[in-house]
């Protein structure tokens, strides 16, 4: 790394998604986010897809974790913070759903200290598609829940595009495998009174035969891990 340059770790977390990997990685690099170094870390999270193969001939400069077996999407998050050395730490998304040339844009809070950890939310951006209608009154609802049980106005907490403070993501001390850890991540966070700050961003979504990984029984141990947490 470039001496006094600080470093953003951008964490792409991988699962069977073997068409994407090479452009998600393409756009993350060529990502316009000044006076930051990138370290990159890729996690697989046991891919049966043959995309394996295309990560381990991908050049030194990556970091690769390779799972033994599937976790889900906070084990392999989990991992990549584990690792991460850089100030902040982006979640990018490999199958290209959140735009990596907004990286920098959602940083800003974190730079100029107005917010520990950003959200970058869907529903602010009003000319954002879904792939399915059931899917995004689904996230309406559960976010209702989620801004009844911990007295908030958060409006997308289970958006994939966050970017956090790297000391503070740390100290969160994430337990959780599956898509839950959106849960445990804003229950956490505000229990400790961390700030958070909500942007709107673009969203490009895939649809579930194009591999999109989320289904509606992931939606009971997502209010499941709300409730644990609120009266933990």
């Amino acid at each position: 790394m470039k001496k006094n340059i600080p470093t953003l770790s951008i964490i792409i977390c991988v699962y069977n998604d073997k068409s994407f990997i090479l452009e998600a990685l393409k756009r993350v690099e060529n990502a316009f986010i000044p006076g930051f170094c990138k370290e990159i870390i890729i996690v697989d999270d046991c891919s049966t897809d043959g995309g394996q193969d295309i990560l381990k001939k991908l050049p030194k400069k990556y970091k690769i974790i390779f799972h033994k077996k599937n976790l889900g999407i906070g084990g392999a998050l989990r991992s990549g913070i584990r690792i991460a050395t850089g100030k902040y730490i982006a979640r990018q998304d490999d199958d290209l759903e959140y735009n990596p040339e907004e990286i920098y844009y959602l940083l800003h809070p974190l730079i100029t200290n107005q917010a520990d950890i950003v959200y970058g939310s869907r529903t602010l951006n009003h000319n954002n598609q879904y792939s399915k209608k059931t899917y995004y009154l689904g996230g309406k609802l559960m976010n209702s829940i989620f801004n009844i049980l911990y007295f908030n106005t958060i409006s997308d907490f289970i958006t994939g595009s966050k970017v956090f403070k790297t000391d503070i993501i740390k100290k969160l001390d994430l337990k959780s495998n599956g898509f839950e850890v959106e849960s445990e991540i804003s229950a956490k966070a505000i229990k400790k009174g961390y700030r958070i700050v909500s942007l709107p961003i673009s969203y490009n979504p895939r649809s579930f035969k194009q591999g999109k990984k989320i289904r509606w029984h992931h939606a009971i141990s997502i209010i499941r891990t709300l409730l644990k947490y609120r009266f933990m």
